[in-house]
């Protein structure tokens, strides 16, 4: 079989192991001199780009708590299926007694609590 790759030079090994961190950020610095006009205007730019996407995203953080906290929301919605699943499982565990109904109980009531401080949270 036949190799389609093509050879590597050694000019190109030389100068890349030749690349010390120095000598990397002296090249960095010498381009960014060149072209401190344009940086300013490209910064400038950036953080108003930076800005417009932060106040976006948190826009979209609170429309999305504030739906997960209405009523039927991902809150009530996780809450009613925790609370199936616990009374679903306590009537299936055989020979139970009064520790482990009071286990259920808790179970319950923990996630009752839960949800109600996930909903506080996320609409205050």
């Amino acid at each position: 079989m036949t190799s389609t790759r093509e050879p590597i030079e050694p000019d190109d090994v030389y100068e890349s192991v030749e690349w010390t961190a120095g000598r990397r950020l002296r090249r960095a610095a010498d381009t960014l001199a060149r072209g401190a006009g344009t940086a300013s205007r490209t910064a400038q730019g950036a953080a108003q780009q930076a800005r417009q996407l932060a106040g976006g995203a948190a826009r979209f953080a609170r429309t999305t708590a504030t739906r997960a906290a209405a009523p039927g929301g991902a809150v009530d919605w996780t809450e009613e299926r925790l609370t199936r699943v616990l009374g679903d499982v306590s009537q299936r565990v055989p020979g139970k007694g009064e520790r482990t109904d009071r286990a259920f109980s808790t179970a319950q009531s923990t996630v009752a609590v839960g949800a109600r401080q996930a909903r506080r949270l996320l609409r205050g």
